[in-house]
């Protein structure tokens, strides 16, 4: 079963003239393994077998001081430890409008300054104006009719005869 593994793995390699892949798998050590790229062409490189570097780090929790330093070398803390004024732009907008408000002088017209005359009440009412309305249509009507112009739509039905 195992050798039957090994032998599908090995077929998925691609192939290598200077290794024979059933042979090198078996006889790969710790820490060694079968390595392929992917050139800029994304065509996979020759197989070959190469020693790994076990990781340069630890698995542990930094302590504080660690951190600290870290931060102290950073290219990026003087920038983030810089302090803004964090206006939003809601308030500057805010700002703008209330100066344009404050700089507009207050511009009132006449008609608003003064009180309806008697005039714009009275025709302001709708009775009156359902009155001018008529009076209206009536003057236009006569007009019309002495120059031989009909304002009437009525229709004459037409006969089937």
């Amino acid at each position: 079963n195992d050798r039957k593994a090994i032998k599908q793995t090995a077929e998925n390699y691609p192939l290598s003239e200077y290794y024979d892949t059933d042979e090198i798998i078996t006889q790969l050590g710790t820490g060694e393994a079968l390595v392929t790229l992917l050139n800029e062409k994304g065509i996979p490189t020759p197989l070959a077998a190469t020693m790994l570097c076990p990781p340069q780090s630890r698995m542990d929790i930094l302590t504080t001081e660690e951190i600290n330093a870290l931060v102290r070398r950073s290219r990026l803390t003087d920038r983030y430890n810089r302090t803004i004024d964090s206006k939003s732009a809601y308030e500057i907008l805010t700002e703008k409008l209330q100066a344009a408000k404050e700089a507009e002088p207050e511009v009132k017209t006449r008609r608003q300054e003064e009180e309806k005359s008697t005039l714009e009440t009275i025709a302001d009412n709708a009775v009156v104006k359902s009155m001018m309305r008529t009076a209206g249509n009536m003057i236009v009507r006569s007009l019309l009719g002495s120059l031989g112009v009909s304002t009437s739509t009525r229709r004459k039905k037409k006969s089937f005869f």
